[in-house]
């Protein structure tokens, strides 16, 4: 395993957080938000996002753990796969859970990071602790395929589809760019601290100046359209859910775009050993829309099964 970086570099926001790079079979950020010694999280962004997206949550958490937050190929500042797709982020997570931190950690992931997740613990329990979900996208079935959601996948993937959707992209500022993303996944983004826009916009800038943006974003859009293959396989991702064998948390904003809360409570009723609570007034970005709430429920299920 190769640092890429020479000494971790520290950032303006989130204040105290250092920022590392490791070959991963490609270079992956990570930022060390700190804590105490003691089980880590681990948390995972969704897509389109980054680690900058556990600026408020992240420290937080770490009066009582010590916190690390990834950026996923193609995001924030990592870099890319051999390969785009869902599968180099599952490996890159393996990895950095065993050679990186090295110890099990409290796994915390947020919409498609919920879904790597729950991949990831699924197939590998002894890396995970503890897992905590905030708002994983859900299949919106019972049956055994979601055809909707099937049939969503398929029109993403007719030719030329992703390529008018970076012309697009590519025709906003940063600041556009930023305010599309957090207005599709909240109704209450006026809520968002203007300094998590900030710094959301300047890493946003900094990323559409590189020169493998175009790549970074097909890593994005392959992202896409493999979360929607997984969950349009409804009862194998029921099954995947049925495997989880560690103590899980599940937290879901009432007002979601993206993660329909009565399916994902549908789901959840699926393993009614794991905790499952809805935040009435918020949308799918808990850390951000609301971090004193999601810090309470984590830390207080955290500690109650610590006793």
């Amino acid at each position: 395993m190769t640092d890429l970086s020479a000494s971790p570099a520290r950032l303006e926001w989130p204040a105290g957080a250092t920022s590392h790079v490791t070959d991963l079979d490609g270079p992956v950020r990570h930022l060390d938000l700190g804590g105490p010694a003691g089980a880590p999280v681990v948390a995972v962004h969704g897509l389109g996002g980054s680690a900058l997206n556990w600026g408020l949550l992240g420290p937080r958490l770490a009066r009582t753990h010590r916190v690390l937050a990834l950026d996923l190929f193609g995001h924030g500042r990592s870099g890319l796969p051999a390969a785009p797709g869902l599968a180099a982020d599952r490996r890159m997570l393996h990895r950095f859970l065993t050679e990186v931190v090295g110890e099990p950690v409290v796994l915390v992931g947020h919409s498609m990071g919920g879904v790597l997740a729950l991949q990831h613990t699924a197939e590998h329990p002894g890396t995970v602790d503890r897992l905590v979900l905030l708002s994983p996208p859900v299949p919106g079935t019972a049956g055994r395929l979601d055809l909707a959601m099937l049939a969503k996948r398929a029109v993403l993937r007719v030719p030329g589809v992703a390529g008018a959707v970076r012309r697009k992209l590519a025709g906003l500022t940063p600041e556009q760019v930023v305010d599309q993303q957090l207005r599709q996944a909240t109704p209450h983004a006026d809520r968002i601290p203007p300094e998590v826009v900030a710094a959301s916009v300047a890493e946003t800038r900094e990323r559409s100046g590189d020169p493998d943006a175009d790549r970074a974003q097909a890593v994005q859009w392959a992202g896409i359209t493999d979360t929607m293959a997984l969950l349009g396989r409804a009862a194998a991702w029921r099954a995947t859910l049925a495997r989880v064998a560690v103590p899980t948390l599940w937290l879901q904003g009432a007002d979601d775009p993206l993660a329909d809360p009565d399916d994902a409570a549908a789901l959840a009723a699926t393993r009614p050993d794991w905790p499952f609570e809805l935040r009435a007034g918020a949308g799918h970005l808990l850390a951000l829309e609301d971090p004193a709430w999601t810090e309470d429920r984590i830390t207080g299920w955290l500690a109650a099964g610590a006793q």
